[in-house]
């Protein structure tokens, strides 16, 4: 039976434009975003209520598109990325590792934030 544990550490390989790693048998690759997707994606995330002028933000929305824009799947001898249905059925704990992968490639994280 294969058993993922959220401890596990990956290590990621350059192979052209992604970031490639093994989970589970399976070959996955990371792609970098470009600034102008990230800021496209957070100003389609961002909501300013007109009334109370108070900024509301689509998490959820957000962490599809960055799985959906960054995290691809080893098909036929190449990367394809995932469907937001297929996105959306995963297993949780898979899709949480995936997800983490690509969120320390893409993301800043607090802890980075402080120590700037």
């Amino acid at each position: 039976m294969n058993k993922l544990s959220l401890e596990e550490k990956y290590t990621l390989k350059k192979e052209g434009e992604f970031y490639v790693t093994e989970i589970l048998d399976t070959k996955f690759g990371f792609r970098k975003w470009t600034w102008g997707e990230k800021n496209s994606l957070t100003s389609e995330c961002s909501h300013i209520d007109q009334i109370s002028g108070t900024v509301s933000f689509d998490t959820p929305h957000f962490n599809e598109q960055l799985f959906m824009k960054t995290v691809y799947k080893f098909v036929d001898e190449k990367f394809v990325p995932f469907t937001i249905e297929e996105i959306r059925n995963a297993d949780g704990q898979f899709a949480e590792r995936l997800f983490r992968i690509t969120q320390k490639l893409n993301l800043i994280t607090n802890l980075e934030t402080q120590n700037l």
